[in-house]
């Protein structure tokens, strides 16, 4: 398939995923800001509509941006509750699970019976991940794991977390593991739920291990091998969080567009000041670059190609696209969209997160000056 031409089933799923977001979404959004209420409901019907499970369930990288972008365009909360689930746990199992660990966690996955989290980021392991604390101990042919991670979205609501820890301090990068995590077993407990700026409706919390006592089958892909299927699974989870961005930048866009065409001022539209066309069409020109690098992203990754470099160019332009489209988009707004009875502040505090999370803006930028150095 040529790059730039989207099979029809793609623009299926798009009309489908969009008119769910509509319908189902959409209403719940409210309640999702006034009570950080996490959307169970929508996951199942989400399960239900075959949009759960990532490459286990037929989902191929282009579906996907497709499926997070859409929801994103609605519910950026939703949208990251997805991406994690889908880009970061399931494909991680399918991947490099065993065919014993895919017939015990994915149908589970699949069906939204179960949430799965991603669990790498510590307190002093942000951007780098060697630095990680966590750590475990292996006894025979079981692995006793302490330690603590932070930020962890969906940690309050998953049963299964795929979780980093090191048996070496002095060398952290040969000694990695990754293993699946079921928080129903003892030793495992969460920490502080973090009150956050927004997303609401997406928890991020604080997950304790003491004592957990994993068993060699539990471990994902090769012993000792964590660090490059960490590596190699957020390609895919930043080419998630640009899909994500996208979202959030055409749901403000739209916003925006609309008040303008209906918001006089000096007895016209104020889409018909000169300043406001300004806003609208550097929005719209950043947003198909950033949908442009997306879905190239995805192609490669979809064609087994190495995406490492356009999937951090993805990340870094869409995410900072999209603080860039909700500043313009609020200031057309002008003191309405200051207030919180307007959705445009909503889509402003969801943006600011997404030149964090998932590799910073700057670290972006360092894996692409490393790549194209190379």
């Amino acid at each position: 398939m040529n790059f730039f031409e989207h099979k029809e089933e793609y623009e299926l799923l798009r009309k489908t995923i969009r008119e769910f977001a509509e319908r189902e979404i959409r209403p719940i959004v409210p309640k999702m800001e006034s009570e950080n209420y996490f959307p169970y409901e929508i996951i199942k019907k989400l399960a239900n509509l075959g949009m759960l499970g990532g490459y286990a369930n037929s989902i191929d990288t282009t579906s996907s941006s497709i499926i997070i972008e859409e929801i994103s365009r609605v519910s950026p909360a939703i949208g990251v509750i997805v991406s994690v689930h889908n880009t970061l746990v399931c494909n991680g199992i399918y991947e490099f699970g065993t065919e014993e660990q895919k017939r015990k966690y994915l149908p589970e996955l699949i069906s939204g019976e179960s949430i799965g989290a991603y669990a790498l980021t510590e307190s002093h392991a942000g951007s780098n991940p060697l630095e990680m604390k966590t750590y475990y101990k292996k006894q025979g042919n079981k692995y006793i794991i302490n330690g603590r991670k932070i930020w962890i979205t969906n940690g309050p609501q998953a049963r299964y977390i795929l979780l980093y820890a090191i048996g070496d301090t002095e060398n952290p990068k040969n000694s990695m593991n990754c293993f699946i995590i079921d928080t129903k077993r003892e030793g495992f407990s969460i920490g502080i739920i973090h009150n956050k700026l927004g997303l609401k409706g997406a928890h991020s919390c604080e997950i304790i291990l003491d004592n957990y006592i994993a068993s060699e089958d539990e471990i994902l892909g090769k012993e000792k091998e964590g660090y490059k299927i960490a590596m190699k699974l957020l390609t895919a989870g930043r080419i998630g969080i640009a899909s994500q961005s996208l979202g959030l930048s055409i749901g403000a866009y739209e916003l925006a567009l609309n008040y303008a065409k209906q918001r006089e001022q000096f007895g016209k539209k104020i889409s018909e000041f000169q300043m406001i066309q300004y806003y609208l069409s550097e929005m719209i020109t950043k947003i198909t670059a950033s949908k442009l690098l997306t879905y190239y992203a995805s192609y490669l990754k979809d064609n087994n190609r190495n995406a490492r470099l356009e999937a951090s160019m993805a990340k870094l332009y869409a995410s900072e696209t999209a603080n860039y489209v909700v500043d313009r988009a609020l200031q057309i707004f002008g003191s309405l969209g200051y207030a919180m009875d307007f959705d445009i502040q909503r889509y402003f505090r969801d943006a600011r997160v997404l030149t964090i999370y998932e590799g910073t803006s700057e670290i972006q930028r360092v894996i692409i000056a490393r790549e194209i150095l190379r």
